[in-house]
Order: structure tokens, then C-alpha cells, then sequence
């Protein structure tokens, strides 16, 4: 169990994200005479003859390990929103009872001496009328200063009452802070707050308005909930989860009524979720604006309320970046440099090839891609962020268009023949998808010489070339050691050929044993302390550790989450640890060291489970299922492809 999924009872599930949206097709052309401009990222970075500012790496890294910020705003907006709501309806409360006579006046000269084929025809018209006065006389000058005024008061008394006390936020952070070393004692609390939430006052900052939210959106009583609470929950789950709401709320009041304790707060993982389901919803009643809908780079974001083309809110990437900088690391600058180098060199081979989609072309895809999902929990967020792990949506609908483009390129190549016969391709991908789609496995061992200090959450001091270092001398010691151990073999059967003694040196032990003492003093993965057992509970389940990279049979996919491996930097990187151990690696053979997302690793199969279940490539959805897994391994090959011949300064890997 990983402690940043439970960290204090709260996440930031939903808030970390790399959005990069189109920054790559806004990069700005370099004319070989010019002067470059010098970049706060070292020697500046130009793929192809184009500049990337720094600002589109500001933006990357803004959207990217450090969109919590940008979601901290966005939060802040919907709360303004809903305490303005409130203070709007005041101010016009406090002119009713002289506005409503007005337009009751108006609404009956409307009818006056008039003749309706029903009453109801009537009422219709009479409630037209007294609609369009009332609007009329409460915008009249006379009414306009006593709203406002009525409409202020009311905004500084609910953020006076709604605001968290001082007192409230301390009482609530020793809460978390205390539940957490209780339950994980021997865990870093530093580290694992630096892991969730970057860095101690992002968490305090974030715990601070996650409480401001709950006051606003989520009062203890659902009878109090406001209106746009009770609406979104409906919208998205039914009138059965706000009853749950109040039944709860009856068992837990009866309870502390009962032992004179006090309320007991919702359970965590509830309220997330109801927060989630709130947020998301008065969400897609904002207009938001990233850089994937063409901002220019000096933008993050904007958010237009009320949909008239001017944004209530506005997040420059200047006073973004300086929200964040503090916190952003080498390596996360190296991986948003790489972003940009594989998005920009495989848009160019893409428009070279003439299949590049153009932006009409690119949103169809798009849209045809979320109709999928119509009437389903499932979203793009979760596709891009979830599902294949690429750091945002934006990025992932980047990524999607550019793959989008590719995959109309190969169809004709694809296509079945004369008779309906699978293109060669397919077929000579067919081994490969069978092992995959049948469900073959394999057990394999992996050891992690890590870049990155994983149970302190930092990256070690020059630890990329560190690590490559010391794998390639892990890697010399046991070619060393087999090498001894085949000489000694070779020698022993010379002499008992030659009807001689031989004593076997006994420091030479088995390969499997060699190796397996290696992993113990060296294997850097590193696995959570499940909790402390509380009230008599055994503590959680260790299913699903690494186990110091000793993984067990893992299907391909299983086996990339162990690894620490993911859909996006495979696209990213054109490497995969995954699969040199699945498809490639010699059964009882140490290989390696490969670079991968934490440092460099050695791969040692103990055996290949063959596939369970046949491929029946007849079955039209298991062939289509064979060609989207080849368009997606292709795909990789063509970016790793257009990276390598790309024109590429300002960009060196550090541990080159």
C-alpha cells in the first residue's frame, strides 16, 4: 500500500498533471543568422529550427508536476463563485419587497382589456411580463446602489463565517499529521508530503482550502448543502447518494448525540469522491482556456464564467512559474525538454509525410474518440492521466492527434488483401500479440540501481550518472563471476577427464545464488511499511509490492506498472525495460544495465509462461485488437525514429 494514496485521509487525486497542449506547433522558427536569446534552462533548446522559450518550458512544467498549483486557482475560482452567487441573490432579496410591487403593476397592465384562450394562456403571459419588469426595475438606478451594498455585506459575512478559523486549520493539520506518524511510524513524514503534495506548504495550503470548500459546498447537515451542490450530485449520481448523505449524517449525529462525543466527519474516501463530483461539475460550467486551445506561452490558463469571450480569471505563466519554481527539479526539466523534442520531431516527420492532422481534423478525432465513452463514468481525463499515465490531458491530446495522423498514414499498409487475408505486417506481429492478448507471463526479477532516492523522495546528487555507473559495474562483477564459474566447470570436468582431484574454489556459488545476494545488497526498489495495525486490525496487505524488483509472473502490462514504467514514457523515451524483460530477455541471463524512468536496471528472467489463451485472429475484435497494439508499438518506433534524425541543441541527457 502506498502511503501518498491515503496521506492525512486527503490526495491530490485529480490535481497532478502535465497539461502541454500545443506548445509545439507554437514554437517559435530560428533564422540561422540570428542571435539566440540565452534561456534559464542552460544553452537554449532548438529542435528542428525551432525555438522552445522558456516560457513553453515554464508552462510545461506549470501544467505538469506542479498543476496542483493551477488546480489550487481553479478551486479558489469555483468557491468566489458560489459565495458571489450567494451575495448576488442577498442583494437582490433586500430590494424585493419594493421591486416586486413594480413589476406586479406592469405584469397587470400587460393583460389588461386582453382576451386568452385559457387562463393558463393568461398566466403565461402575465408571468412573462412581471419577469421582464422585475429584471427591468431591479437594474433601475434607484435599486442598483442598495443591491450592491446589501450584495457586499453579504460576500464579507460568508467569507468571514465560511473562511476557516486559524485555530480550525492548526487543530485539523495536527489531526492529519498525528494520524499519519501513528499509523506509519517508521516512514519519513517530510518525504512522503513532498511526495503528494511537493512540498509541506503546498499540503497546508491545499488542506487550508480543501476545509474552505467543504464550509461552502459541504456542511455537516445536507439539509444546509446549497443548491449547486444538491444539483451536481443529482446530475452525476441520482437522488440514492444524497439520501446516503443524509442518512449518515442521522446515524452519526444520533451517535454523538448518544455519547456525548463529538460529530464524526464523513468518511475520506466519500468526501473525495463528493468533492470530485461537485468540482467536476460547476467545472464544465467554466469556459477554461490552456495551451492546447492556443493561449500564447506568456498564458497558462484562463476562465471565462459567463461566457462572453472576457476571462474572469487569468493565470499568466510568469506568476505561475513563480508560485512554483522552488520546487521543480533538474529531472523534471530534462523530462519537459524531452516532451517537446519527441512532440516537435514527430509533427515534423508526420507533416513531411503529408499525414499530419490539421486543427478541424484534430478536434474531430478527438470528439470521436470521447463518443466512445458517451453515457459512461469514463473520461479523457481518465484515459490520458490514468489509463496510459501521460502527465495531462492536454498532453494526451497532443499525443492522440499526432498518433491519430500516423495511424491514417499506415491504413492502406494495413489493409486486409484480395481475400481478406491479414497484411504482412500484422502477421509478422502476430507472435508478439499473442504472447501479449493471450495472456502469456512471465517471472522475471529486475534491479533497480537507482537515480532517485525513493524512500526520501529526492533525487540523489549526480545520481543519473552515479547509478550508470555503478549498474555497469554490478553488471562487470556478475560477467566477472559467470566467467569464473565456466572456467572452473571447464577445469573440474578437464580433471576428472584426466582422472585427477579437483577442489572447487567455494567462493563461487551458483549464478541464481550470485544474483540473488546482488539484489539484496543493491536492488533500490523500495516498497511502503503497510500500517500499524489499528484497534486490533491487521495491518494492509503487501499484494501488489516489488518486493525489491522480485516481481513473480506478470502479464506485460502488470509487469510495466512494477517496473515503473508507463504508456507515456515509452512514447517519450522509445525505451521499455517491460519489454527487453518480456519479449526479449534470455531465460537465466542477466541483462542490461537499460536506462529507465528512475535510473538504470538489470533484468533477469527466471522463466516465460506460454499464452492461455489462443489468439483467433478471425474473430473480427481480437484482429483489431491486433492492429491497434501494432499501430501503438509502430508508433513508438516512428517518434524514437524522427527523434534520432531530428535536429536537436541545447539538450543533453545528465548522465551523458
Amino acid at each position: 500500500m502506498d502511503p501518498r494514496h491515503i496521506l492525512f485521509g486527503l490526495t491530490a487525486s485529480g490535481f497532478l498533471a502535465f497539461g502541454l497542449g500545443a506548445e509545439a506547433a507554437g514554437s517559435q522558427p530560428v533564422e540561422k543568422s540570428a542571435v539566440v536569446a540565452s534561456s534559464e534552462f542552460g544553452e537554449p533548446l532548438i529542435v528542428n529550427g525551432k525555438r522552445v522559450s522558456d516560457n513553453e518550458i515554464k508552462r510545461a512544467l506549470i501544467n505538469g508536476p506542479c498543476r496542483m498549483a493551477v488546480e489550487m486557482h481553479r478551486i479558489n475560482l469555483i468557491i468566489d463563485d458560489e459565495i458571489g452567487r450567494r451575495a448576488r441573490i442577498a442583494g437582490d432579496e433586500s430590494v424585493e419587497m419594493q421591486v416586486s410591487p413594480i413589476a406586479m403593476k406592469a405584469a397587470l397592465a400587460a393583460i389588461e382589456g386582453q382576451t386568452y384562450e385559457t387562463p393558463e394562456a393568461r398566466q403565461k403571459v402575465y408571468e412573462d411580463a412581471y419577469a421582464k419588469a422585475y429584471v427591468e426595475t431591479l437594474n433601475k438606478p434607484e435599486f442598483s446602489k442598495a443591491r450592491s451594498e446589501a450584495a457586499a455585506a453579504e460576500r464579507r459575512r460568508l467569507e468571514e463565517v465560511l473562511k476557516p478559523t486559524e485555530a480550525e486549520f492548526q487543530t485539523e493539520l495536527k489531526s492529519k499529521l498525528d494520524d499519519f506518524r501513528k499509523r506509519y511510524p517508521v516512514l519519513d513524514l517530510e518525504a512522503e508530503i513532498n511526495r503528494a503534495f511537493r512540498s509541506l506548504e503546498w499540503y497546508k495550503r491545499n488542506l487550508r482550502q480543501t476545509l474552505y470548500f467543504d464550509h461552502v459546498f459541504f456542511p455537516e447537515d445536507p439539509a444546509d448543502w446549497p443548491e449547486s451542490t444538491v444539483e451536481s450530485v443529482r446530475a452525476d449520481s441520482g437522488q440514492p447518494l444524497i439520501d446516503d448523505a443524509f442518512n449518515s449524517y442521522k446515524m452519526r449525529r444520533e451517535f454523538a448525540d448518544k455519547t456525548g462525543e463529538p460529530l464524526k466527519k464523513e468518511d475520506s474516501i466519500y468526501s473525495q469522491m463528493m468533492l470530485q463530483i461537485v468540482r467536476d461539475a460547476l467545472y464544465n460550467t467554466i469556459d477554461f482556456k490552456t495551451s492546447f486551445d492556443g493561449l500564447p506561452d506568456d498564458l497558462v490558463l484562463t476562465a471565462d464564467k459567463n461566457h462572453d469571450g472576457k476571462p474572469e480569471m487569468v493565470l499568466t505563466t510568469a506568476d505561475m512559474w513563480n508560485e512554483v519554481k522552488d520546487t521543480v527539479t533538474k529531472n523534471e526539466i530534462e523530462l519537459a525538454k524531452r516532451w517537446f523534442i519527441a512532440s516537435i520531431a514527430t509533427a515534423d516527420r508526420l507533416r513531411a509525410d503529408g499525414a499530419l492532422l490539421d486543427g478541424a481534423a484534430c478536434n474531430q478525432a478527438l470528439a470521436d474518440l470521447q463518443k466512445q465513452f458517451a453515457g459512461t463514468y469514463i473520461t479523457l481525463q481518465i484515459i490520458a492521466t490514468q489509463n496510459y499515465f501521460f502527465p495531462s490531458v492536454e498532453a494526451y491530446k497532443e499525443y492522440y492527434c499526432l498518433e491519430a495522423g500516423f495511424k491514417k498514414m499506415m491504413a492502406p499498409k494495413l489493409a486486409p488483401g484480395e481475400n481478406g487475408e491479414m497484411a504482412q505486417p500484422l502477421k509478422d506481429y502476430l507472435d508478439r500479440a499473442t504472447r501479449l492478448m493471450g495472456l502469456g507471463q512471465v517471472d522475471a526479477e529486475c534491479m533497480l540501481i537507482s537515480a532517485f532516492d525513493i524512500p526520501k523522495f529526492t533525487w540523489k546528487p549526480n545520481g543519473w550518472t552515479w547509478a550508470k555507473n555503478k549498474a555497469e559495474e554490478i553488471k562487470a562483477r556478475i560477467d566477472a563471476h559467470t566467467a569464473q564459474l565456466a572456467a572452473q566447470r571447464e577445469e573440474a570436468a578437464k580433471a576428472k577427464a584426466e582422472g585427477r582431484e579437483f577442489k572447487a574454489d567455494p567462493s563461487l556459488t551458483e549464478p541464481i545464488v550470485f544474483w540473488s545476494e546482488l539484489m539484496n545488497d543493491h536492488s533500490e526498489y523500495w516498497d511502503p511499511p503497510t500500517p500499524e495495525a489499528q484497534g486490533g486490525k491487521a495491518p494492509g496487505s503487501d499484494i501488489g509490492m516489488k518486493k525489491r524488483g522480485r516481481f513473480g509472473p506478470r502479464y506485460r502490462n502488470d509487469l510495466q506498472g512494477y517496473v515503473g514504467e508507463t504508456a507515456y514514457t515509452h512514447w517519450l523515451t522509445g525505451e521499455s525495460v517491460t519489454d527487453r524483460a518480456f519479449f526479449d530477455a534470455k531465460e537465466g541471463v542477466v541483462e542490461g544495465p537499460f536506462k529507465g524512468p528512475m535510473g538504470y536496471y538489470l533484468v533477469r528472467v527466471s522463466r516465460r509462461l506460454p499464452p492461455t489463451y489462443p489468439l483467433n485472429v478471425s474473430d473480427p475484435k481480437k484482429a483489431e485488437l491486433v492492429y491497434n497494439d501494432y499501430l501503438r508499438v509502430a508508433f513508438i518506433e516512428y517518434t524514437k525514429e524522427a527523434v534520432a534524425k531530428a535536429d536537436v541543441k541545447g539538450f543533453t541527457p545528465t548522465d551523458s
